[in-house]
């Protein structure tokens, strides 16, 4: 099993994680959803790390980024998918970051206070909780996934109309492989 936008949207988060440029854990990542996510969260996934989540371990941000990525693929289905999405971080002044990550060149990052904006002080929480880890790390990681992936659904510089099918597939994907991890 494998969804290669997942593969990608988790290789350059954690390609930016490691110091941008394609050094650390992100170089080389395959493709495949399973190979990605095993790797970064330690190959066996042992068992419960402190945080609750499966092979996460304290200070392990690359984990922390992955295990985010099903919070903010959800998050953005329940709010109505890409464009939707894309709308209310206009909506919230970052047109600019916005358009960003949907054109060829480089992703202008999201600052971490847009989190607090775009997903709320509960929603946040919530998030930092489940995750084992601080608000404000919650909010950076969010600043950092987010953006990856609409890069990502928009491969040639403009959302295509099947963006949120894609979306769909790869919170189907991801979802799999986690129950399948358990």
């Amino acid at each position: 099993m494998g969804n290669p936008v997942i593969g990608q949207i988790l290789g350059s988060v954690l390609r930016g994680a490691a110091g941008g440029g394609g050094g650390g854990l992100g170089r080389g990542l395959p493709g495949g959803l399973d190979s990605v996510l095993g790797g970064m969260l330690g190959g066996g996934l042992p068992g419960m790390g402190s945080t609750g989540v499966p092979g996460a371990r304290p200070g392990n941000r690359n984990a922390m980024l992955a295990l985010m990525l099903p919070l903010v693929l959800a998050w953005m289905r329940r709010n109505g998918g890409v464009r939707n999405v894309m709308s209310r971080v206009n909506e919230h002044g970052y047109a600019p970051h916005a358009s960003s990550w949907l054109g060829t060149e480089r992703n202008d990052a999201l600052p971490a206070d847009a989190a607090h904006q775009l997903l709320g002080d509960d929603e946040l929480s919530a998030w930092a909780s489940q995750l084992g880890i601080g608000r404000d790390e919650a909010a950076q990681g969010f600043a950092d996934v987010l953006p990856e992936v609409v890069d990502q659904l928009s491969p040639q510089g403009h959302l295509p109309d099947d963006a949120d099918d894609r979306l769909d597939a790869g919170q189907s994907a991801l979802d799999e492989m986690l129950r399948q991890r358990h």
